[in-house]
């Protein structure tokens, strides 16, 4: 489900000509993962894995052919509306390629990283959804630390938010550290459950020590493992008895076993099953005990 806030925020911050043409887009009932600008290039939206290009009309084609193009200046000003018109504020943010904005969206942002936002030429708007129910197959072979892998767009976030409802709502405290506010969406837009703790870290490492600390959860869930640091609380944490959720990128098992981080969090102990999600649309996860690989 996409949330009306979500659209609304969005319309609000695209040029009104495009504006205008997505209106007519979501009015018609297209749902779609994610919006993407490029300077001087056909918009385009991501629907299912694939391309489509909108037109003024609000249709959308796999034909670039006469759809509609944003100027530079436009995108600057979109950029620029959903930073809140405050460049100042996200500066980190865009260093690391992205722009946090409200209802969990992601802006990932390609171009020179200056102070300003004129050298950025490209950026793509991801719209997080929640889907009840989309976790009940995992949830129920869930028997302790989990590892949610998949190449980008398999569904990996969406995945987590409602294994974390889940577990939640089945009575376990769960703490999320939601370091790009994608998971909760941030006040309250998903639901996640009434026994769950959400930190808004960008250091998951730290949240994750913080929760271990001060929340006394059961389970502690965070997007995107990759540092050794992070590796290094989750070692903290199931140490202290707590289970650990997490999603990576990866493509396939044999990925997995020889990332140095994913490889190591393996041989820890730290999780007891691996899912295993399809960038192909509807296909169900395959499932693994670490004892299995």
């Amino acid at each position: 489900m996409q949330t009306q806030e979500q659209i609304n925020f969005i319309l609000s911050a695209l040029p009104e000509r495009i504006k205008s043409a997505m209106e007519k887009c979501v009015l018609s009932g297209e749902i779609f993962e994610e919006i993407r600008l490029r300077t001087g290039m056909p918009v385009s939206f991501t629907k299912k894995g694939k391309s489509l290009f909108l037109y003024r009309d609000g249709s959308l084609s796999p034909e670039p052919d006469a759809s509609l193009i944003i100027s530079a200046e436009e995108l600057e000003d979109t950029l620029l509306k959903i930073s809140d018109n405050s460049v100042f504020a996200h500066t980190k943010e865009i260093e690391n390629g992205y722009i946090a904005a409200p209802g969990g969206i992601r802006v990932g942002v390609s171009g020179d990283f200056s102070p300003t936002l004129a050298g950025i030429n490209s950026a793509n708007i991801r719209i997080p959804r929640q889907i009840i129910g989309c976790a009940d197959f995992i949830f129920s072979r869930f028997s302790g630390g989990m590892l949610l892998a998949g190449p980008p767009g398999s569904g990996k976030t969406t995945m987590l938010r409602d294994l974390i409802r889940q577990l939640s709502k089945n009575g376990t405290r769960v703490s999320v550290v939601d370091s790009r506010r994608e998971i909760s969406g941030g006040n309250n837009i998903f639901d996640l459950g009434f026994n769950t703790d959400v930190l808004f870290l960008e250091d998951k490492a730290f949240g994750a020590i913080c929760a271990l600390k001060t929340m006394y959860p059961q389970v502690i869930a965070f997007d995107e493992i990759g540092t050794s640091n992070e590796l290094d609380s989750i070692f903290e944490a199931f140490n202290a008895g707590v289970d650990i959720i997490a999603t990576a990128h990866a493509g396939s098992l044999s990925e997995i076993k020889t990332r140095s981080v994913t490889g190591k969090l393996i041989e820890s102990g730290a999780v007891k099953t691996i899912v295993l999600l399809s960038k192909n649309i509807g296909e169900r996860p395959k499932i693994y005990s670490v004892e299995e690989i």
